[in-house]
Formats: structure tokens, sequence, C-alpha cells
């Protein structure tokens, strides 16, 4: 369980950062999408392993990682739409469930 915590708490900011520097995002709201997930996911880390059992440095470059990719991604907010021209109805609602999935996510495990 220690090695998916760490997959978790570093490995998806590295992977968001790669997704917002190469620009693979089609819209804000998937910036927004893939940022909740950064907290979650790291939320989640937090919860599923005992803070003893990995290194304190270790959390901190998860967080300062995805601190990192939050400062990065105003780079890429202005080129985006908030919304891709294709279907705008259907990508709301779909952003808007799995940003309120997130949230209760990370509400409970707070």
């Amino acid at each position: 369980m220690k090695y998916f915590a760490i997959a978790l708490a570093v490995g998806y900011p590295l992977l968001a950062l790669w997704q917002v520097h190469t620009r693979k995002l089609r819209d804000r709201l998937d910036l927004l999408i893939v940022l909740a997930a950064g907290i979650l996911f790291l939320l989640l880390s937090r919860t599923i392993t005992n803070w003893q059992d990995l290194p304190p440095w270790l959390w901190l470059v998860g967080l300062a990682l995805l601190a990192g990719v939050t400062a990065y991604s105003g780079w890429a907010w202005p080129d985006l739409p908030w919304l891709r021209p294709a279907r705008p109805r259907r990508r709301a609602v779909s952003a808007a469930l799995q940003l309120l999935v997130a949230a209760a996510l990370v509400a409970l495990l707070v």
C-alpha cells in the first residue's frame, strides 16, 4: 500500500504537469478537473498510508509538485476555452458531475 500512496502523491502531479506543459487539455474544465483530482489523490494517499511509513519529504514533494502544477496552469489558462465547441452542454454536465464527486470525496477525506 505504501508504493500505491507514493504513486498517487508524486506520480499524479507529474502526470498533471505533463498534461499542462504539452497542452493536452481540451478546455478550462479539463484543467479544473485535473487540479481537483490532484488534490483528491494527495488526500487519498495521506488517508490510506500511515504517515510514519513514508518520510515527510516525500509528502512535501507531492505537495510541491501539485502547487507547481497549479501555478503552471496559469500559463495554459488564457489559451483554453471554457468549453470545447462540440457538444458544450454535455461537456458542462460531465465536468460538473466529475467536480461534484471530487468535492464530495475531498470532504469525506478531510
